[in-house]
C-alpha cells in the first residue's frame, strides 16, 4: 500500500485523498492501521475463496494439458472443496459480477481455458470474475448432482454476500457457463430456489437468481439424439429414457423468470449439437425472455476467448460485453 504524507494530506493508493489539515503523527498512525485493516480484509487479486465453511482448496487435484510452460491449460480432475477463484478488474471497475462455470464433460474443470483466461478479458473491461471450481456430477447420483448444482446456487450468494467489500451491485450479478458447465448455469437460472438440502447459514438466505445468463457451447437438452452423451450420463446415469430427456432438459423449465441470456455457439461444433442453442433460445423466446443468439459458421467446440481465431468467433465476448452493458441500460 502506497501512502505519501504532507503536512495537510494523507494519500492512500489508488489516489484516494484523504485530508488531515495539521494530522498529528498520533492520529496519523491510528488511522493508518485502520487502512490496514480495510485493505486486509478486501479480495485480493486472483484469491481461491471457499464457498461453503470448512472447504480447502488444497485438496482438489489438478492435471495441465499444455504443451508450452508459459501458456498453462490446467484442468481438474476431482474436486472435494468446491471454490472459486477471484479476479478483480484491472480498469475502472463497472461494479458487475460474473460467475464462471468451466466446462469438461463432468470429467474436468477446465480452470485456464474456459475459466482464468475469460476471467482475464473481463477484468479488463470492468468486470469482477469468480470463476468455480465445483464438485462434478458423476454415474448419474442424485447426491453428487446436487452437490454441483448447490455449488453454482450457493456462489451466487456467495458473491453477493461480498458485494460490499468489492463494491459489486447485489442486482449485477450474473452467470456464464461453458459446454457442460452451461447446463449448471441454465439450471440455476431456471430454478434459483431449489432446495438441494445445504442450506446453512445467512448466506443461504440470499438470492440465487442471477441477474443475466450467458451460455458459450452449451450442453442443455437431455433428448437422445441432441444431448452430450457423456454429459447425460454424468447427470443422470446411463438410462436414456424419454422421461428424463423431457423432464430434464433445460429448455423446457425455462419460465418467465429466467433471467436475460446470451447464448453463442458455432455450427460446425462436434461435441455438443448447436440443436442445444437453437431449443434454448425457442424456449426463452416463447416466454419473452430478452435473449440474444449467436451461431457462429466455424469456431468448433472450446474456443474459450476466441483468442488466435480468424473467424468472427473471436468477437464473441466482445458481442456479450456489449449484450450485457444493453441489459443494464434497459433497467
Amino acid at each position: 500500500m502506497k501512502v505519501n504524507i504532507s503536512k495537510n494530506y494523507i494519500q492512500i493508493a489508488r489516489g484516494r485523498l484523504v485530508c488531515f489539515p495539521n494530522v498529528s503523527i498520533v492520529k496519523f498512525l491510528a488511522f493508518l492501521l485502520c487502512a490496514l485493516v480495510f485493505y486486509s480484509q478486501m479480495s485480493s487479486a486472483n484469491e481461491d475463496i471457499p464457498i461453503w465453511p470448512g472447504a480447502n482448496s488444497g485438496k482438489n487435484k489438478v492435471v495441465d494439458f499444455s504443451k508450452n510452460s508459459t501458456v498453462p491449460n490446467r484442468a481438474i480432475t476431482r474436486v472435494s472443496s468446491p471454490n472459486f477463484i477471484y479476479v478483480p478488474p484491472k480498469v475502472h471497475n463497472n461494479h458487475t459480477a460474473i460467475l464462471i462455470v468451466p466446462g469438461g464433460g463432468f470429467s474436468y474443470i477446465m480452470k485456464d481455458l474456459e475459466g482464468l483466461r475469460v476471467a482475464d478479458y473481463l477484468s479488463q473491461r470492468g468486470y469482477s470474475s469468480f470463476v468455480l471450481i465445483y464438485r462434478m456430477p458423476k454415474g448419474g447420483s442424485d447426491e453428487n448432482r446436487n452437490n454441483a448444482f448447490s455449488d453454482v446456487q450457493r456462489s451466487l450468494r456467495k458473491i453477493r454476500s461480498m458485494s460490499v467489500n468489492n463494491e459489486i451491485s447485489i442486482n449485477k450479478v450474473g452467470v456464464m457457463g461453458f459446454s457442460a458447465g452451461a447446463y449448471l448455469a441454465a439450471n440455476v437460472s431456471n430454478k434459483p430456489n431449489e432446495n438441494y438440502g445445504h442450506n446453512n447459514d445467512a448466506i443461504d438466505r440470499l438470492s440465487a437468481r442471477p441477474d443475466f445468463t450467458a451460455l458459450i457451447y452449451p450442453v442443455i437438452s437431455m433428448k437422445t439424439g441432441i444431448t452430450h452423451q457423456g454429459t447425460r450420463q454424468a447427470l443422470y446415469g446411463k438410462s436414456t429414457s424419454q422421461q428424463i430427456g423431457n423432464e430434464f432438459s433445460q429448455e423446457n423449465l425455462v419460465s418467465k423468470q429466467t433471467p436475460p441470456t446470451f447464448i453463442a455457439q458455432a455450427l460446425d461444433d462436434k461435441v455438443a449439437s448447436p440443436q442445444n442453442s437453437l431449443l434454448m433460445f425457442d424456449a426463452l423466446r416463447k416466454m419473452r425472455v430478452n435473449v440474444e443468439l449467436h451461431l457462429f459458421h466455424e469456431g468448433g467446440h472450446g474456443f474459450s476467448t476466441g483468442a488466435g481465431k480468424t473467424t468472427p468467433v473471436s468477437d464473441w465476448l466482445d458481442l456479450f460485453c456489449k449484450w450485457q452493458q444493453s441489459i443494464d441500460n434497459a433497467t
